[in-house]
């Protein structure tokens, strides 16, 4: 093997070890799953919040109908489409956030402190073999070197998938998050203004006092025709909102992981069945 090769080899290895023994990419990979785990946690919740709201809102039109005068009005049917999105976006969500979570347990586990010694150990076994066997003019075992590169795609690839993760949100994805976010939580605040406040004893109440209260105090609140327009307009910003997000969180945590899997893999088969030629000649 060439000189140049071979500290070449030696330099990544304590630079890896280095690594390995900070924890440094590991406290940043975690730092920033936290945060994509608390993003995903937050928007589950404001999805769920929502999903619970429209219900609310289509049961409250139904309660509110003047029972017995063959009046039906049923607004909040315009939102039944929105609340089916939304209830598979919290599918998404949640598996989304199961996503993370086995990236932070990735991440526990490869800095855990035995295995951490065990591959600074064999790193620096596996550098001093180097220099031994070319300083007897032997050729090393070819298995030394690739177990050693192979351990480093091991030991840095989830945290090295967490920063690219974040690297990837901060730079292409971070503005659409906070539309979307911004975009539900205002549909939220629209739906609750435009629902009318349920009386929680309507079932008691009489089909006279039902009627009564549907044309005095109900009377401003259920302008109808305000009322769908403002559902429409709610549903139309809920759906675009939802579908960024799903988006966003997909491309980030399921399709990034997936394809920094792959490429993981490629390496280690390409590093695995790659001849290794040493020029030294055997005594």
């Amino acid at each position: 093997m060439k000189i140049i090769n071979l500290w070449l080899i030696i330099i990544s290895l304590a630079i890896a070890s280095l690594l390995a023994g900070s924890k440094a990419l590991d406290y940043h990979g975690e730092q920033y799953t936290d945060e994509a785990l608390k993003r995903s946690l937050v928007a589950f919740a404001v999805a769920r919040g929502l999903n619970g709201l429209i219900s609310v809102a289509q049961e409250a039109e139904v309660a509110m109908q003047p029972a017995g005068v063959g009046l039906t009005l049923s607004p909040g049917e315009i939102l039944d489409p929105i609340n089916d999105l939304i209830e598979r976006f919290s599918v998404v969500m949640l598996v989304t956030a199961s996503a993370i979570g086995v990236q932070k347990l990735l991440l526990a586990m490869g800095a855990w402190s035995f295995f951490n010694i065990f591959i600074i150990a064999f790193w620096v076994f596996t550098a001093g073999y180097m220099l031994v066997k070319h300083h007897r003019k032997r050729s090393s075992h070819p298995f030394v070197l690739k177990f050693a590169l192979f351990l480093v795609l091991v030991r840095f690839a989830t945290p090295l998938m967490a920063l690219g993760s974040e690297a990837l949100y901060q730079g292409f994805l971070a503005k659409d998050y906070q539309v979307a976010s911004a975009g539900l939580e205002s549909t939220e605040s629209q739906i609750r203004q435009s629902t009318p406040d349920e009386p929680q004893l309507e079932e008691e109440l009489s089909t006279l006092e039902k009627t009564k209260r549907w044309f005095s105090d109900a009377a401003d609140q259920l302008d109808v025709k305000k009322q769908i327009a403002a559902y429409q307009t709610a549903a139309e910003q809920a759906s675009q909102s939802v579908i960024q997000l799903i988006t966003i969180f997909l491309v980030q945590n399921i399709l990034f992981p997936l394809l920094f899997l792959f490429i993981f893999i490629k390496l280690g088969k390409s590093l695995v069945n790659k001849p290794y030629s040493d020029t030294t000649p055997r005594i």
